[in-house]
C-alpha cells in the first residue's frame, strides 16, 4: 500500500493519506481531495495517478511548480521515498514492497 505523507517543519509526517486505485489531487482548492493551507500551492497543484501497481506524480500547469527529490517534475513515475516540494509545502511518497 502506497501513501502520500504531509511533512512539517522538522520533516516529521504530520498527515498521512492512503493511495488507493483513484487519483488523489493535492491543492489548496476546495476541488482537491487533498487539501493543504498554503497560498503558494494553486487551487489543484498536482495529482498522484495509479497505473498497473505503480504510481505517477503530474503537475496540473502549477504556477510555482512541483519538485521530486529536487527536480522541477511535470510527470515522474514515484518511487519510495521521494520528497515532493509544491508551493511551501514538503510531501514524503511512501510505497510498501509487494507481500
Amino acid at each position: 500500500m502506497a501513501s502520500l505523507c504531509l511533512l512539517d517543519e522538522n520533516g516529521a509526517a504530520a498527515q498521512r493519506w492512503e493511495l488507493t486505485g483513484n487519483a488523489l489531487a493535492v491543492g489548496r482548492g476546495a476541488s482537491a481531495d487533498v487539501i493543504v493551507a498554503d497560498a503558494t500551492l494553486s487551487r489543484r497543484h498536482f495529482v498522484i495517478l495509479p497505473e498497473n501497481g505503480h504510481y505517477w506524480l503530474k503537475d496540473l500547469n502549477s504556477q510555482n511548480g512541483t519538485y521530486v527529490d529536487g527536480r522541477r517534475a511535470e510527470a515522474v513515475l514515484l518511487r519510495h521515498h521521494n520528497c515532493i516540494a509544491a508551493g511551501r509545502t514538503l510531501f514524503m511518497f511512501n510505497e510498501k514492497a509487494p507481500g
